[in-house]
């Protein structure tokens, strides 16, 4: 069970995967169709979603719709507490689905969704982009074909076996005493600062990737690694690893390939970047880890 105390987005599904049912062929064939089903279309990767009184939701749509209007890969979500099957499948004509709502960049969604609505949306996207990514075969270079609801691609030619990717990425906020440091990219909005972020190499550990990051990044030894929580972003597929670290000193030196520049907050100033009251900078949105990151620290 996932810890119920994760504050990010993208987490604590309301939904049990169901691993097991996605290899009984049958069953998933015979759920799509039922009509107390629920499916949600995509399309290029974004959800189908229709609002009303100003309130976003995925458009989710009865059993049986996937044969009206799907032509693409489908996937098994889960089952809710009522043990109603969810799929998501993808469109390739979005005219069809105009008159009752919209299709929209997951992103966007972030902010106006429910935190149930992205734990579940989150995978999808992710796994469909894997899909559009992975049509051959890595091994022998033949055309793969999907299996398991979804969740595998297999060679027909040389039996191998591919799964969705994930990628670790850790993300950290260092801190010197009552000081924390935020980096910004040249290409993010004007004032936007946000915690610094690398992918983990093979055979790193975590606590070696945050200390190899913050060093490349900000120049920056670290000397203690404290984890604090773990976000799926599904842009495309990574898996963030929330960290803060104390460091030796507040003598950053900024590598501009990776960032334009780097700033140190006070503790005070980081309460104002949560609330979105600081005079000239801001930080990512509370579905962003990033902003937990920076919350938990600003609130100690």
């Amino acid at each position: 069970m996932l810890k119920p105390d994760n504050p990010n987005a993208f987490t604590r599904s309301p939904l049990d995967r169901a691993g097991l049912k996605r290899g009984d062929a049958a069953w998933i064939e015979a759920s799509i169709s039922e009509p107390d089903s629920r499916l949600v279309p995509f399309s290029a990767h974004r959800p189908f979603v229709t609002e009303s009184d100003g309130v976003v939701a995925p458009g989710w749509l009865d059993g049986g719709a996937q044969r009206l209007f799907g032509d693409g890969a489908t996937l098994f979500l889960g089952l809710d507490a009522e043990q109603v099957p969810h799929f998501a499948f993808e469109v390739s004509d979005e005219a069809q689905l105009a008159d009752i709502g919209r299709f929209d960049d997951l992103r966007a969604l972030g902010p106006l969704l429910s935190r149930e609505d992205l734990a579940i949306l989150g995978p999808a996207k992710s796994v469909f982009e894997w899909h559009a990514k992975s049509r051959f075969c890595t091994n022998c270079g033949a055309r793969s074909v999907i299996v398991e609801a979804g969740w595998r691609r297999d060679c027909p030619d040389c039996k191998t076996e591919h799964y969705p990717r994930v990628d670790p990425v850790c993300i950290m906020v260092p801190t010197f005493g009552d000081k924390v440091l935020l980096g910004r990219q040249k290409a993010w909005p004007r004032g936007m600062h946000s915690a610094l972020a690398g992918f983990i190499e093979p055979g790193e550990a975590i606590e070696e990737a945050v200390a190899r990051e913050t060093l490349e990044e900000a120049g920056l030894v670290v000397r203690e690694v404290r984890m604090h929580s773990t976000q799926p972003w599904p842009f495309p597929h990574s898996l963030m690893i929330g960290v803060l670290c104390e460091v030796e000193n507040d003598r950053e030196t900024v590598d501009t390939t990776e960032l334009e520049s780097a700033r140190w907050f006070t503790r005070e100033e980081a309460r104002l970047l949560i609330a979105g009251k600081h005079p000239d900078a801001w930080a990512p949105p509370p579905f962003a880890i990033a902003h937990q990151l920076l919350k938990t620290w600003a609130a100690e």
